[in-house]
Order: structure tokens, then C-alpha cells, then sequence
């Protein structure tokens, strides 16, 4: 702030000096005037400052607003997080599935974090699929593993998918939240 008010000072200090107000008696006026543009000036940067607070504060990332809301670590968020996005991944096309990712920024830290399914998960989700299983099925359990691993009871994923939910509503609007719902149809 003080290198702000130095700048004003300076800008003001060298306008007068160019400008020549001691002339013909109008420096009160033109000094008048400079100090109405500096205040101003100070205005403006302040509104400025607080605008940039505002915008930070209100979009809060999707991890920590779980660590918020659930009382979970940033790891947790982290990893449920990711493997709620694995899941839908594996139910979508892969446009789709682009068009979601553009509403979390993290995506990428996200679905890095989410824990790999255990061996016995996965084999018993591909025989669930070969004997005609539901995808939905098959992502309740590997979800129910995932949450396991990053010691998150498997009813947390009920808990996630509507902060989720709205998280991408918020970010990406109703069609990108909508694409979540439809890959991974929770109640």
C-alpha cells in the first residue's frame, strides 16, 4: 500500500511540475484536481483488491470443500474424489467425459490420487460384467474398495456425490452435473 501511495505521489508531484502550475494562479485548481485523480485512483485499487479476495474465497476447490464439509484429510478428498471421477470415467464416452473434467480444475491431481482397485474387486466386477452385472453395480463396489483403501467408510460415497455434484453444477453448470449423474446414477 505504501508503494501505491508513493507511486500516487510521484504521478501527481511530476503532473505539476509539467504542467507548470504555478502559473497564472490556476495551480490551485490543477492541484485540486490531481489530488481528485489520485484519491480516485486509490479507489480504484482498493475496489480491486477486495474484488480479487471475493473471487478467491468463493471458488473454493473441490477438495477443499469436502475437507470443509466432511471433516475428511486433503489426501481422502483427494483419492474419493478421484475415484468417483475413475468410475464415471469408465461409464462414459470419452468426450463426455472431457467436457466433465473441464469443471475441475484438480482433475488430473484427483484421478492420480485415487487408489488402484484390489485385485479381488476386479475380478469380481469382471465376472459380474461377463454374467451380465450392472456397470452401476460394478462402480458401487470398486467405489466401496477405493473408499476402503483411503480408510473412508463405503457409505462416504453418498456423501461425496451430492458436494460433487453441485461442485460441477456450480463450475460447469447443470449438463456437466448431469453427465456425472447419468455415469454414475447414485441415489
Amino acid at each position: 500500500m505504501k508503494n501505491i501511495n508513493c507511486i500516487k505521489s510521484c504521478v501527481v508531484v511530476l503532473t505539476l511540475f509539467t504542467i507548470g502550475c504555478a502559473t497564472n494562479g490556476g495551480g490551485q485548481n490543477l492541484m485540486d484536481s490531481a489530488e481528485q485523480s489520485a484519491q480516485s485512483g486509490g479507489q480504484i485499487t482498493q475496489s480491486g483488491a477486495a474484488a480479487a479476495q471475493g473471487v478467491g474465497a468463493s471458488q473454493m476447490s473441490l477438495t477443499d470443500t469436502l475437507t470443509r464439509q466432511l471433516g475428511i484429510s486433503q489426501n481422502q478428498a483427494l483419492g474419493g474424489s478421484g475415484a468417483i471421477f475413475k468410475a464415471a470415467q469408465g461409464n462414459m464416452n470419452p468426450q463426455d467425459f472431457t467436457t466433465l473434467s473441464q469443471s475441475v480444475p484438480e482433475m488430473n491431481d484427483m484421478l492420480s490420487a485415487a487408489p488402484e482397485p484390489d485385485p479381488i474387486s476386479s475380478m469380481t466386477s469382471g465376472a459380474s460384467s461377463m454374467m451380465g452385472g450392472s456397470d452401476t453395480l460394478n462402480s458401487t463396489a470398486s467405489l466401496a474398495s477405493s473408499f476402503q483403501q483411503l480408510n473412508l467408510s463405503p457409505d462416504m460415497v453418498g456423501k461425496f456425490m451430492p458436494i460433487i455434484t453441485d461442485y460441477i453444477q456450480n463450475t460447469g453448470g447443470q449438463a456437466a452435473a448431469g453427465l456425472l449423474q447419468s455415469a454414475l446414477p447414485f441415489p
